[in-house]
């Protein structure tokens, strides 16, 4: 179960075969991506540049977290559900793309009301 404090949660995850390989919460206001070690999110593919791209957080005006994708003018682009993005907002479920890496990002908010609603009608 997961379990979401006083502000929200999010985490881009990795699959293969329908099993998770991979996730990364999104606990910094600022998560960078790319090649470099310096990338809070590392990702080893030659065709992601050494900072390829960056995840953030703005709130809106209910305090609510808003997550945005913004590439960082890398050499082959950020993708949201097939679409090159220069900055984008995130919505739950999204495809991300960096490369030959594919991510779902996840809002544990929406995740949990999605999982609520489910368990309501059954």
């Amino acid at each position: 179960m997961i379990k979401v404090s006083g502000s929200s949660m999010a985490r881009i995850i990795q699959s293969e075969n329908g099993q998770l390989t991979r996730q990364y919460f999104l606990k910094e206001n600022h998560v960078s991506i790319g090649r470099s070690t310096t990338n809070l999110i590392q990702l080893d593919d030659t065709v992601i540049s050494s900072n390829h791209a960056e995840i953030f957080i703005e709130r809106d005006h209910h305090g609510n977290d808003i997550y945005f994708l913004m590439d960082l003018n890398s050499k082959n682009g950020s993708f949201i559900n097939k679409d090159k993005v220069s900055c984008k907002q995130l919505k739950h479920k999204d495809r991300i793309r960096f490369g030959h890496q594919t991510f779902t990002f996840i809002d544990d908010k929406e995740y949990l009301k999605q999982n609520n609603n489910e368990k309501i009608s059954q």
